[in-house]
């Protein structure tokens, strides 16, 4: 189930449909084929009912015992397409042996789906090399589909897009090329925000290599669109007759005069002086070096006004008189509960915290944090992905622990879920040894290994900083607790490998500022870095979150209007509005390997 709701679900089942039981038809007589029956199943499918397809195929299977795996192998298709995986799996391994030899093609593809359905793209790609590609033109674009995919799943960009360029002498409609094409984009994007190799090797196939060379232009179009217009015009000189070019030049327009549509003037309302000065500064920093990426000409006015040093009320107001299009700010939770009643919405606000629960936000009045229960949120949301429902909290006794561990404990059990015990710490403590023991229930028997609690499917350690969770994940492995995954938060994250390793194993989700390894982003985080190396070095998010604030402000201009695009590719993740005009994010999650994060 949970690798489905991270991936589309692939159209394999209209074809199977189709040729499966025409199969069945030949088999057997016409006056043994319950028709009605057949009828059925097949429109169940046709309306989406895929449950009750997999089910009325599945008797079919027993009322026709010499065409059973025919049916079954639609049943397995129908949960696939269902979303149950665990009910395919049931169908499929009801198949009999000889399949193989009698329904080759019909039974692998089915192998094939399941496998990626569980994110097994190897296990999908060997089901396929048991088999020569089909010769009917839905079964070979069904074959390529899964075979592309699964490709770009293992991390084979290069062998993923020769697949799915190839899919296309199968495709006959304009619709299902330009489906393809656009799943051939989104899929290099990814790879190349990956880091993954994108070099075409010799003698490539120019469509091939043209699609491989969009990846970092892609990357561009979507961290830093106010750079990518050389660069689009650069591919577009070396493959002026690729397929693509429709497509992405159109996607890239329209992206491009987005993310460059600034008002004449934006006020930066931020602490600059005071206790807050430190963060404001970096805040601003980051907002500044998105400012500078936009070519001269076109760069709005900016005026910056210090909230520490006058009331932040008479800041917002003189920021509107002197002309603002756009206000940026203010920055903690008290200043933007002291401007949101003067916004009118005449002028688009975008505070840089967030307001109560119970505060209903003004018109053009939108919110943008770095909440630490949102990110306590998706490791919720990503342990029962993985298949982990129940589990234990180790977190921090103070007032962020506490938001922290609630936060995540209210998303598990909102998902079925259980946290079967959470145990706090003093922020002070070095040794955890008594909090792991009793969350963990780990006995000790002398002479004997010790053992600990078989319920438990993982740890999320609420660390806080880097340091602290550098000393809890091997008091965890010192405690034999090291076969249970281990999640946190991404402060427990710092770019250090010789400090990381004793972070391996440990699962977190990041903004791409401190993981991604795609050029773009680390030309922008370099350049950052190197303009301000002395505050860069613990404020680094700080800096990411300013940079995507200018980035949102031609986005929230054009929402009213309809001209939103849903979603930015964003330094601080993937950011998108939600009904209330929060801005929400989708972060990278990586696993610590050698000291290093590793993608997921």
């Amino acid at each position: 189930m949970a690798a489905i709701s991270r991936r589309p679900r692939l159209p394999l089942y209209a074809a199977l449909m189709v040729s499966l039981v025409l199969a069945a038809c030949s088999l057997l007589k016409p006056a043994q084929i319950p028709e009605d029956k057949q009828e059925r199943a097949l429109h169940l499918a046709r309306d989406g009912k895929h449950a009750e397809a997999a089910q009325a195929y599945a008797e079919l299977a027993a009322l026709q015992p010499a065409d059973h795996d025919n049916y079954e192998l639609l049943s397995a298709e129908q949960w696939l397409a269902a979303g149950n995986i665990a009910a395919a799996k049931e169908a499929f391994a009801t198949v009999s042996p000889e399949a193989r030899a009698r329904l080759p093609a019909a039974r692998a593809l089915v192998a094939a789906e399941i496998a990626y359905a569980e994110n097994d793209g190897a296990r999908a790609i060997r089901e396929l090399d048991q088999i020569p590609v089909p010769t009917s033109a839905d079964l070979a674009q069904n074959y390529y589909w899964i075979r592309g995919r699964s490709a770009f799943l293992t991390g084979h960009p290069v062998e993923g897009t020769r697949a799915l360029v190839e899919r296309e002498r199968w495709l006959s409609d304009p619709a299902g090329l330009r489906a393809n094409r656009a799943e051939l984009l989104n899929r290099i994007r990814g790879a190349a925000e990956r880091g993954q190799p994108l070099k075409a090797p010799p003698n490539t196939d120019p469509i091939v290599a043209g699609w491989l060379e969009l990846g970092p232009v892609l990357v561009g179009l979507a961290r830093d669109p106010m750079r990518a217009a050389a660069a689009l015009a650069n591919w577009r000189r070396l493959y002026p007759q690729h397929p693509a070019n429709d497509s992405v030049l159109a996607m890239a327009s329209t992206q491009i005069a987005a993310a460059t549509e600034f008002p004449n003037q934006i006020a930066l309302l931020l602490p600059l002086s005071g206790r807050a000065e430190p963060v404001g500064v970096a805040v601003r920093d980051g907002f500044i070096a998105a400012y500078l990426e936009q070519a001269p000409a076109t760069r709005p006015r900016l005026k910056i006004y210090d909230v520490a040093a006058e009331s932040v009320s008479s800041a917002y107001t003189q920021a509107v008189a002197d002309g603002a299009g756009f206000v940026v700010g203010p920055l903690t939770k008290e200043d933007v509960a002291a401007v949101a009643p003067l916004s009118d919405g005449r002028t688009p606000v975008l505070a840089l915290n967030f307001l109560g629960e119970s505060v209903s936000p003004p018109h053009n009045f939108y919110q943008f944090s770095l909440l630490p229960e949102d990110e306590a949120r998706m490791v919720a949301r990503r342990v029962v992905a993985d298949g982990r429902q129940n589990g234990v909290v180790i977190a921090p006794g103070s007032e962020w622990g506490s938001r922290v561990a609630a936060a995540f404990a209210d998303e598990l059990s909102h998902l079925g879920g259980t946290v079967l015990d959470s145990q706090r710490y003093e922020t002070s403590q070095v040794d955890f040894s008594d909090v792991i023991k009793r969350v963990l229930q780990v006995h000790a028997v002398k002479g004997e290994p010790s053992t600990h609690r078989t319920d438990a499917a993982f740890i999320f350690v609420a660390a806080g900083s880097a340091g602290v969770a550098r000393q809890i994940l091997p008091q965890l492995k010192f405690h034999y607790a090291g076969d249970v995954p281990a999640y946190s938060m991404s402060d427990s994250f710092e770019p250090d490998p010789s400090a990381n390793s004793d972070l391996d194993g440990m699962l977190f989700p990041d903004m791409p500022w401190m993981v991604a390894s795609d050029p773009v982003t680390v030309q922008i985080r370099d350049a950052v870095r190197a303009a301000w190396p002395a505050r860069t070095a613990r404020r680094d998010r700080l800096y990411a979150f300013g940079f995507d604030a200018y980035r949102l402000v031609p986005a929230l201009r054009a929402k009213p209007s309809g001209e939103w695009g849903g979603e930015i590719s964003g330094v601080t993740g993937k950011l998108h509005v939600d009904d209330h005009n929060r801005i929400r994010r989708d972060l990278e999650w990586s696993q610590i390997k050698n000291g290093v994060p590793n993608a997921l």
